[in-house]
């Protein structure tokens, strides 16, 4: 039997909760992805051939991978709080269909932004609990079996985000920013679990690419360092922006790490810079 999107909604629930509510878990999602992983490493001993009908012996805990990527709208903004900074040490309920997925971490998200295109963004996670030994399965009623309320005239823009500071780093015309956030964790185990319980948060780091058609000035070996803030701010048409992920900001002490340029005959000057922050 084959499963059609409409029966493959993705939610993502409160921190640290076990539970989802569809009503606000619902993710607009245009893509969802999980991949099962089983470390698994050959059973070899001195003097003995491999059985063929006991071959491999478990090394690892299995990965279990999720990714998605959505568009950005007011209605669902409950189900992007994993990117809110005070959500980024806390574990999330994923649900894909019927099938869902137990404490999650956030490993990544990305923001991409240009003009006339819709604000997307990406998302993966490490997941410390999936089901196993099931089937793949639909959910035949999305949304708690009511309306989704999906208006594609809220999906927020790029024409509609205002940029603060941008010309401290590139040139007047900014046509597209990306914005990478990573975290660093450690798993944690107890004597007689098979899969971490928890995990510890290491590092943040964030990360903003401006493509633009001029640079502020050229920087030197040690890279530029920001004296202000350098934001953008997400909002649609209305004005309305999402609760848990208003703005991108590089915060002033940021570095300017990387920039380069390129020409092509007939074309303009075509720029970019890239912004650094350690965050944790």
């Amino acid at each position: 039997m084959s499963l059609s999107y409409s029966n493959l909604p993705v939610y993502v629930g409160a921190a640290n909760a076990s539970t989802i509510t569809e009503n606000t878990a619902y993710v607009p999602a245009l893509q969802a992805g999980v991949d099962f992983t089983a470390n698994i490493s050959p059973k070899r001993v001195l003097g003995e051939s491999v059985s063929t009908t006991d071959q491999f012996k478990v090394s690892e805990p299995m990965g279990v991978n999720i990714t998605l990527k959505a568009v950005l709208d007011p209605f669902a903004q409950d189900a992007f709080a994993f990117a809110n900074s005070s959500n980024h040490d806390a574990y999330f309920p994923i649900k894909v269909g019927d099938n869902v997925y137990q404490k999650c971490y956030l490993n990544d998200f990305g923001v991409s932004v240009s003009n006339f295109n819709p604000v997307s963004l990406r998302a993966s996670f490490i997941c410390l609990d999936p089901p196993t030994g099931g089937n793949v399965s639909g959910d035949a009623t999305p949304y708690g079996g009511g309306t989704i309320p999906f208006d594609s005239d809220d999906i927020i823009y790029g024409y509609n985000c205002t940029f603060t500071n941008p010309t401290d780093v590139v040139g007047d015309v900014q046509y597209r920013v990306e914005y990478n956030k990573k975290f660093s964790r450690t798993p944690i185990y107890t004597l007689g679990s098979i899969n971490a319980g928890s995990m510890l948060l290491n590092g943040v780091n964030a990360e903003m690419t401006i493509s633009s058609t001029g640079l502020n000035k050229l920087i030197n070996f040690s890279g530029e360092q920001l004296a202000s803030n350098v934001s953008l701010a997400l909002t649609n048409i209305d004005g309305t922006s999402l609760s848990s992920l208003p703005s991108l900001t590089m915060s002033a002490g940021s570095k300017v790490a990387t920039e380069g340029y390129s020409i092509d005959g007939g074309d303009t000057l075509a720029t970019s810079a890239t912004i650094r922050q350690i965050i944790l």
